[in-house]
């Protein structure tokens, strides 16, 4: 199957599918796994993108980095030495083994439902590349909010939205930008074939020095 038929595929059967069955982790777990076992994702994996980790560099220098819905890693650029710790989590159990088979340097994965997760570390950058439209506006407000909680001082939620064309992400993105959390900075990425969305938040108050505001 062509590339962007496996694209098209991967987006019209899992975003309906993954809300109807939200409420029952361990079949989401299972559709997941099943998703990645036929390869609908991994036309992700093909070329590693450096642009996440050069914009967390940019808010937080030397970064411990949180990923929630991290699923395979292998299309993000983690080069040693640009970040203290990364650590990832997903719900699939097939996503994560090909994760740690990576053997990625300074990088912890777990199995665990985001919108479930509570993590006992804090961090300077929570990603959620390509996460949030899974979720009801509500659900993913309240995981933004919760997840401003495991943020050191200073540091920075990432946000990335494949599509804003759809009424349905247009009204997430205004949930994102009134969540309660500081908009640090915006992007539109309007050359795309489907307008990208990318959003950075913070936690309301002042920045420690050497930290961007």
């Amino acid at each position: 199957m062509p590339r962007p038929a496996l694209h098209l595929a991967a987006r019209v059967v899992n975003w309906p599918l993954t809300v109807l069955i939200r409420p029952y982790p361990r079949l989401n777990a299972l559709v997941w796994d099943l998703q990645y076992a036929l390869g609908l994702w991994r036309y992700l994996d093909t070329s590693p993108d450096s642009g996440p980790l050069d914009l967390v560099r940019r808010h937080v220098p030397y970064p411990r980095i949180l990923d929630l819905g991290c699923g395979t890693t292998a299309n993000l650029a983690l080069p040693p030495g640009r970040y203290r710790h990364y650590h990832g989590v997903d719900i699939s159990r097939a996503a994560i083994r090909r994760a740690r088979s990576l053997r990625r340097p300074d990088a912890t994965f777990e199995v665990a439902d985001v919108l479930r997760y509570r993590g006992t570390e804090t961090y300077d950058a929570i990603l959620f590349r390509e996460v949030l439209y899974y979720f009801p506006p509500d659900q993913a407000v309240g995981l933004l909010l919760r997840a401003a909680g495991m943020l050191r001082p200073g540091g920075r939620i990432l946000i990335w939205v494949y599509d804003t064309s759809s009424p349905t992400s247009q009204e997430l993105v205004a949930r994102i930008r009134d969540c309660g959390l500081v908009v640090h900075e915006e992007s539109i990425d309007s050359v795309a074939r489907r307008p990208a969305m990318t959003v950075v938040l913070g936690v309301p108050g002042p920045s420690p020095a050497g930290f961007a505001s």
